[in-house]
């Protein structure tokens, strides 16, 4: 199944997990592109290999660690950042839909460390899920802020879960509402 979203194609950005070779490098041009086009100016030769090595790398871990079905890119980061990667998860529902369900997809294990917030969140075509943001300190002393919802959807007996991780969260905190936005906009199909 798809996601789909409604979202504005200058701000979210679809990005292929299973295409590799010429078809990814064709979409890695249109990205950079793109992404001047949103920052309404030429991007360095740096910004460019920064951005393009970032993406090839995020896509590839996707396809082997994390089995993304599918990924999308939030454009108005700052050139001199890292583009932030949000991807999409679909699993089996193979037990009854409940909140504390919803809440092992969402929520880190508490081993992990770090602080979490998690809260109801509605979204128009899956009703109400959870949405789940944590903060937690890498091993080299730098931050990291994860956000991460998850639904049931009742109707194709599947759990979506909608997923990504920043290691700036000045960057990321004032994109939170954009983000929201962008989860309350996708659907399968």
């Amino acid at each position: 199944m798809i996601v789909e979203t409604d979202s504005d194609p200058a701000v979210w950005f679809h990005m292929p997990l299973r295409d590799t070779g010429a078809e990814f490098a064709q979409w890695l041009d249109l990205q950079l592109k793109a992404s001047a086009l949103v920052r309404r100016r030429k991007l360095s030769w740096r910004e460019k290999r920064r951005t393009k090595k970032f993406l090839e790398s995020s896509a590839a871990m996707l396809r082997d660690r994390v089995e993304a079905e599918q990924a999308f890119l939030f454009g108005p980061m700052p050139p001199q950042a890292s583009p932030l990667v949000l991807f999409t998860k679909q699993f089996a529902c193979d037990e009854e839909h409940s909140p504390l369900h919803l809440s092992m997809l969402v929520e880190p294990d508490p081993a992990a460390g770090g602080h979490a917030d998690t809260a109801p969140f509605v979204s128009p075509h899956f009703g109400e899920g959870l949405r789940c943001v944590r903060r937690w300190t890498r091993p080299d002393g730098g931050p990291i802020t994860s956000i991460a919802y998850a639904w049931n959807d009742a109707a194709r007996d599947i759990d979506l879960v909608l997923k990504g991780h920043y290691d700036d969260p000045d960057l990321l905190e004032p994109s939170l509402d954009a983000i929201d936005d962008f989860a309350k906009s996708i659907w399968i199909t």
